[in-house]
């Protein structure tokens, strides 16, 4: 629909926003203007994610170096050592800020009921992490990445099975720009080995599974 509009009213408005624009960019306050609450809870985004990134990389290399013939080629104990580690500091977190787990009262009162979802994901968890650890040994750290990359499309495809979403083909057109990306990427794998390349398969779809469940 197109409506006649008065030229003096565009006018004033015009002026009234670059006013406000004008304003915002000399310093004065304005609708543009970021406020300092704003500023300091992008600034802790940055940062927790910066540090996110830099641990996950630090623990993918780590883990590749030592998932080795010549080293420590045991992927369940490694497994085992993830878990473990996982559990002692979640603890942790619990006792030293029991506020993060607002949920923990209801949790204990019905324990029978919790076991029958935590059961579950404890076991799709230790799969994902075995299979992900053994692919090291076959496979590069960017292949397995790139693979990974996967995810996104694997989770999608689930959940329209579950009908936890509405599949539409302008997302499956999106994904499939990715998975082409991706597979254009981890094309070129010089040393390609198929036990590596289906570890890491049975790593995603447990990881996807863990994650619809929970």
């Amino acid at each position: 629909w197109v409506q006649a509009v008065d030229p003096k009213t565009a006018i004033s408005v015009v002026q009234r926003r670059a006013g406000r624009w004008g304003a915002a960019s000399c310093g004065q306050p304005g609708s543009a203007m970021l406020t300092a609450r704003e500023v300091k809870l992008v600034a802790e985004t940055i940062a927790i994610g910066g540090c996110y990134i830099l641990i996950s990389a630090s623990l993918i290399a780590f883990n590749k170096y030592l998932m080795n013939a010549e080293r420590f080629p045991y992927a369940k104990a490694m497994t085992a050592m993830h878990m473990m580690m996982t559990s002692c500091m979640s603890l942790l977190l619990y006792l030293c800020v029991p506020s993060l787990y607002p949920t923990m009262g209801k949790a204990r009162e019905n324990y029978r009921t919790l076991l029958k979802y935590i059961l579950p994901l404890g076991f799709l968890f230790a799969l994902a992490l075995y299979c992900s650890n053994r692919a090291y040994l076959y496979s590069t750290v960017a292949f397995l990445q790139f693979c990974k990359e996967g995810n996104v499309a694997l989770i999608f495809a689930m959940s329209c099975l579950l009908g936890l979403q509405v599949f539409s083909w302008h997302k499956v057109g999106i994904l499939t720009i990715v998975v082409t990306g991706c597979s254009l990427c981890a094309h070129g794998e010089v040393n390609f080995v198929w036990a590596g390349f289906l570890l890491q398969i049975t790593s995603q779809v447990a990881e996807c599974s863990k994650n619809l469940i929970g």
